[in-house]
């Protein structure tokens, strides 16, 4: 298999993997399995069960999947490193990643956070466990971008600082927006209010869980990272034009804009499960696209008019 094609592959199967994980929390499938890991309620192969136990073993399935899809990315970035050496240094990130998801699930099911555990420990987890599955989509994004030859490396980010300093706050406002959704998500998850009105005012009330005071936090963070979003690309353009990579910022800005309101009518709608995972899934194009806008930004030379986005690159055959 190609490495364009191999990196897309390894891409796709972690971000299902991602929505996979999303169903087995909001079906509160996660104790299907019980405390048994990497067996499933004893067995190798889980037949006489309900369904939640062959969503968590299923999941569980296709997470291993995805982890030897990383190692496979991993064997062929270092058959291919003199030629592609940027795609060598994203395959060995999104593979100690890919360790740490597996690491993170085990130690869920092992511990007992799972099921209808309501402590803040499992909220907490479980947001980090989200915060490490965006940076392994980021990490498998650029995997995907430097498949493809075209890119210097390495990339020259000497100076740059303004731009840096807009990127880097751009990515840590992501990041912060992620981890508040994994809150957010686990505090409906285990207090699923009756009412937008109950949930609002459940969400002020300082007797209430910790989970749900602070799930709050995520629809300001997302309002204010999609104006940070518009005002930063714009500085963007000016610090460093980059025009190969106009069409990807645009759509990025796309992505968000429908993430936002997928966000605002799942809220509305106390969350029903399709609109969970449409929301997540639109969250997780939008991380993708940043990291690969973000780091392709700063990596562009000067005169980056006369460039291509990397994977439309065309050999220019000799006159």
């Amino acid at each position: 298999m190609k490495a364009p094609v191999l990196a897309w592959t390894t891409l796709s199967v972690n971000i299902i993997v991602i929505l996979q994980g999303a169903l087995v929390r909001a079906t509160g499938s996660g104790a299907g399995c019980g405390r048994d890991w990497p067996r499933c309620q004893g067995e190798l192969v889980p037949l006489d069960h309900g369904l939640a136990t062959w969503l968590e073993f299923s999941h569980r399935v296709l997470s291993g999947l995805a982890l030897l899809m990383g190692i496979w990315l991993l064997v062929k970035a270092v058959r291919l490193r003199r030629q592609l050496p940027g795609l060598l240094f994203f395959a060995v990130l999104s593979a100690v990643l890919l360790l740490i998801e597996a690491l993170i699930g085990a130690f869920t099911v092992l511990t007992g956070l799972t099921g209808d555990n309501v402590s803040v420990a499992r909220g907490l987890l479980v947001a980090f466990h989200l915060l490490n599955s965006m940076l392994l989509v980021g990490a498998l994004a650029l995997a995907t971008a430097h498949a493809y030859p075209g890119h210097t490396w390495p990339p020259g980010w000497t100076g740059q600082t303004g731009l840096k300093l807009l990127i880097g706050a751009g990515l840590l406002g992501m990041l912060l927006l992620i981890f508040s959704g994994g809150i957010s998500a686990m505090g409906n998850t285990m207090f699923p209010p009756e009412s937008l009105q109950e949930g609002l005012r459940d969400d002020l009330s300082p007797a209430a869980h910790p989970l749900i005071r602070l799930r709050i936090l995520h629809p300001f963070l997302g309002i204010g990272v999609g104006l940070y979003l518009w005002l930063s690309f714009a500085a963007t353009g000016w610090l460093k034009p980059a025009p190969h990579l106009r069409r990807l910022r645009i759509l990025l800005l796309a992505v968000y804009a429908v993430q936002l309101v997928v966000g605002t009518v799942n809220l509305a709608l106390l969350g029903p499960i399709p609109l969970q995972l449409l929301h997540l899934a639109f969250a997780v194009a939008a991380f993708g696209l940043w990291s690969v806008v973000g780091w392709l930004t700063l990596s562009a030379p000067r005169s980056a008019a006369a460039q291509s986005v990397p994977w439309q690159v065309k050999k220019v055959q000799p006159s």
